[in-house]
């Protein structure tokens, strides 16, 4: 599905022409397993920014560019088919979210890349986003 679904290719600018109401369970569902299987590393993962904090920022990007393309198709194109593709994933992306920001292990994770000695080697935006 990956080649296929447009909300999965993240080469360049949101392909909104080729994105489809269809596009969206299957594209959500693949990048929540994906990030709920990545959180589940990142939680045993060395504190560091190349261990620890840059996978965490690129996978939950994608997955909010790919959430982000459907909430604007679906403000945009109010029909009955974007509603319900928006309505259906909603759930679930919400819990995510949710879920995510009262993660403990993550919160100890990012407090130990702060304690940790290569802190001090980040840039002022790394240290900034820690």
């Amino acid at each position: 599905m990956t080649t296929t679904n447009p909300l999965l290719d993240f080469s360049g600018l949101p392909r909104f022409d080729a994105v489809c109401p269809e596009h969206v369970t299957p594209a959500i569902a693949e990048l929540l397993a994906e990030n709920r299987a990545l959180l589940a590393r990142l939680e045993k993962a060395p504190a560091t920014w190349a261990d620890f904090a840059a996978p965490f920022f690129d996978g939950s990007e994608r997955l909010s560019r790919a959430w982000g393309i459907v909430g604007h198709l679906h403000a945009v194109m109010d029909v009955p088919e974007w509603r319900e593709a928006y309505n259906a994933n909603l759930p679930e992306v919400t819990r995510f979210f949710a879920e995510l920001g009262q993660n403990q292990k993550l919160f100890a994770q990012f407090k130990a890349l702060k304690a940790s000695p290569g802190y001090a080697q980040l840039s002022a935006a790394q240290q900034r986003i820690v």
